[in-house]
C-alpha cells in the first residue's frame, strides 16, 4: 500500500473525500503515458496526469485500430480451401473454426424473387446477400485461424438455409480445419507476404494486450 499523502510529481494532496478526491496514478497508466508520449516514466496523480492520460489512451486506442485494420487488409489473403489433404502441404492441425451469417431478404426482394423464379431468371438481390453472407463468414474462419496462430484454413464446408419462416431469413453456415502451414513457399508470394505480416501485427497486440490487460480489460 502506498503511503505517500502528496503526489511526487505536482505537491497536491492525496486524499479520498465525499466530495474531493485525488489519487496517484496507477503504476500501469504511468506506464502507458511514458510509452505513448516516449516520455520518462512519471509517478503522479488524478490531478496532474488524468487529462495526460486521456490522451494517452486515446492514441493507444488509436494505434491498435491501426493494427487490426492493418490486418484486416492482410487476412483476406489467408488461403482457405476445400480440399482435405492440399497436394505437397506440411502442416500442423490446429483447431475447428465456424462462421455464421444470418440476414433478412425483405418483402421487396421476395417479390422480385418471385417474379425472377417465374422467368426462370436468378434472383440478383437474393444473390448479392448470399454473397455477402459467404464473405463474411470468410471474415469470421480466417480470424479464428489467425487468433489461433493458424495461417490457412483447410477441408472447408459451406452450407446455405432458409430460416425464419414468412420472415425470409437466409443463413450461411462455413467451418473448416485450422493449419499452421510449415512450407510457406508451395503458395503464391503476395499470399505468403501477407502472412508474415499478419504473423507481425498479431505479435504486436499480443505484446500490448499482456502488457495493458487491466487496461483493456475496464476499457471493454
Amino acid at each position: 500500500m502506498n503511503n505517500l499523502t502528496s503526489c511526487p510529481n505536482c505537491g497536491a494532496k492525496i486524499k479520498d473525500g465525499v466530495f474531493s478526491s485525488n489519487f496517484l496514478m496507477s503504476d500501469i497508466k504511468s506506464e502507458l503515458i511514458a510509452e505513448m508520449n516516449n516520455t520518462p516514466k512519471v509517478t503522479g496523480c488524478s490531478k496532474c496526469l488524468s487529462a495526460i492520460y486521456d490522451e494517452a489512451f486515446n492514441k493507444f486506442v488509436a494505434s491498435r485500430k491501426k493494427i487490426q485494420d492493418e490486418m484486416l487488409e492482410h487476412i483476406k489473403n489467408v488461403p482457405v480451401i476445400t480440399a482435405h489433404t492440399p497436394y505437397n502441404w506440411d502442416y500442423n492441425v490446429l483447431g475447428l473454426a465456424t462462421g455464421q451469417s444470418t440476414t433478412g431478404t425483405g418483402l421487396f426482394a421476395e417479390v422480385g424473387a418471385s417474379w425472377t423464379d417465374f422467368f426462370g431468371l436468378q434472383s440478383h438481390t437474393y444473390n448479392k446477400k448470399i454473397a455477402n453472407g459467404e464473405e463474411l463468414c470468410l471474415q469470421q474462419i480466417r480470424a479464428k485461424a489467425v487468433k489461433m496462430g493458424g495461417n490457412a484454413i483447410i477441408a472447408v464446408d459451406i452450407d446455405y438455409s432458409e430460416m425464419g419462416g414468412e420472415k425470409g431469413m437466409i443463413m450461411v453456415c462455413m467451418s473448416g480445419t485450422v493449419v499452421k502451414l510449415n512450407n510457406l513457399d508451395v503458395l503464391d508470394q503476395y499470399k505468403v507476404d501477407s502472412i508474415k505480416k499478419i504473423s507481425f501485427l498479431a505479435d504486436k497486440l499480443h505484446v500490448s494486450n499482456n502488457k495493458y490487460a487491466e487496461i483493456l480489460e475496464k476499457f471493454e
